[in-house]
């Protein structure tokens, strides 16, 4: 090939790279979509599932999926769904299921059916189906890999069952239904932290012991027993962590009213927040909104201040001081506080502007001194504005007495070479704190001493 030939067979692929780069190629949208012909069940059970069948072509443009929703009311999002890849023109088989949520009855479902090509082409379709909510014959209660019991449906009722009889001593049962039909498969119910729910992972912690009676709910998903404890006649809910937790206002020196617990006088209430006496538990710190965690198991009570709705009080809106860090801990010092949000501490405003913590110096390993709440040989801590990182203190100032103690080095930590009295109890008190300035802190000062 001579230099001449070159030359021309250069510029022409240069003119071909030139003139694709500048042609636009566009997108050529669908003005209909496929044809989309639809079969599926008329009737359904909740918690099982609706079969169709779509028959979809399109004689213009390829296909790309056919998708199927759920709906309990087309003015809602829908509840669950399941898209097909339809690559070619032909009969596709699917099926969407029905969810099983507590408190609805029998009724009519949607079903919206889309059929989209690959240029945006869309069809919809929409069916009814009648979902009736299934009522079992029986339930099984289990618990462990061998232990499983009957529940029978009580008389003249649709949804309550029961099962009365003896029971393990590691009672950790878990509710299951027969298989809701022929395309279904059994439901399952456990605690999800707060309340019996379908697939919840944690056994259900029915409030009974070696024998008794146990019912539950498929409309509600309520069950029995469970505690009941209130206090100043609010009732406290389950929360994760075994406790249960009331929001109650409460005013300094008002008397606390418990309902619920068994033997009040054997329960840990901290003498920061609780002022004990003979004739029952009085409040000590300022008025405001707390929520008061009632442990059951190991019968302690945990305060926290809190705002009206229940949401972790903070410094800005509420005056309310967080702790955080190691080496404090409550109620014992193997349930150590750390620098996780969820297990954050409020220090008790016992007087207005005036902070206090008290208890015990222990060893990092004890687990049954209540109220050991300072270890003896190492202290890491620091006060923020809420029950998580963010607004926080700037200058600590400590008290003559405080500096036997602590040191102020960024967290609040033991001062060097000190540790503190094991068995010995001690009192921090916390004052003059200072509005957030700009940079999102407070100073305060520090008091520190063996009661």
């Amino acid at each position: 090939m001579n230099n001449t030939l070159k030359v021309t067979l250069l510029s022409l692929a240069a003119a071909a790279v030139f003139t694709s780069c500048n042609t636009e190629l566009e997108f050529e949208f669908a003005k209909t979509g496929p044809t989309m012909t639809v079969e599926c069940d008329e009737n359904a059970l909740m918690g099982g599932k609706i079969d169709f069948v779509v028959d979809v072509y399109d004689d213009k443009y390829p296909l790309s999926v056919v998708n199927a929703k759920f709906y309990w009311d087309v003015e809602e999002d829908h509840v669950s769904e399941v898209e097909i890849r339809t690559k070619t023109e032909g009969t596709y088989a699917g099926s969407v299921s029905v969810p099983y949520p507590a408190g609805i009855p029998d009724g009519i479902g949607t079903v919206v059916f889309k059929a989209v090509n690959t240029h945006l082409g869309v069809t919809y379709d929409t069916l009814y189906v009648a979902v009736k909510r299934p009522k079992f014959e029986t339930l099984t209660i289990e618990s462990g890999d061998s232990w499983r019991k009957s529940m029978t449906k009580v008389e003249g009722t649709d949804y309550l069952y029961s099962y009365t009889g003896t029971l393990p001593a590691d009672f950790e049962p878990f509710i299951v239904t027969p298989a809701v039909d022929g395309k279904g498969t059994e439901l399952k119910f456990g605690w999800n932290g707060s309340e019996i729910a379908l697939n919840g992972a944690s056994p259900i912690p029915f409030d009974i012991m070696g024998s008794g009676t146990i019912t539950f709910n498929t409309m509600t998903f309520e069950g029995t027993p469970f505690i009941n404890i209130r206090v100043n006649g609010v009732k406290a809910e389950p929360v994760q962590g075994g406790a249960y937790r009331a929001l109650v206002s409460l005013k300094k020196g008002s008397k606390l009213e418990f309902s619920g617990v068994e033997d009040l006088n054997s329960w840990y209430f901290d003498r920061d927040h609780f002022n004990v006496k003979e004739d029952g538990v009085y409040f000590n710190a300022v008025e405001g909104f707390y929520t008061l965690d009632m442990n059951v198991e190991y019968k302690f009570a945990t305060v926290r201040r809190a705002q009206a709705d229940g949401k972790p009080a903070t410094y800005a809106a509420d005056g309310a001081i967080t702790l955080m860090g190691w080496g404090v801990a409550h109620p014992v010092m193997t349930n150590q506080v750390g620098w996780d949000g969820g297990l954050y501490l409020t220090l008790a405003e016992i007087e207005d502007g005036v902070y206090q913590f008290s208890g015990k110096a222990v060893e990092e390993t004890d687990g049954t001194t209540l109220g050991g709440v300072w270890r003896y040989d190492y202290l890491s801590f620091k006060f923020f504005g809420q029950a998580a990182w963010g607004a926080e203190y700037d200058k600590v100032t400590l008290t003559d007495e405080a500096k036997k103690y602590l040191q102020a080095a960024g967290n609040i930590e033991l001062a060097a070479g000190v540790q503190l009295e094991r068995g010995a109890e001690y009192v921090m008190t916390v004052t003059d704190c200072t509005p957030l300035d700009a940079n999102n802190k407070f100073n305060c000062k520090i008091d520190f001493r063996k009661k």
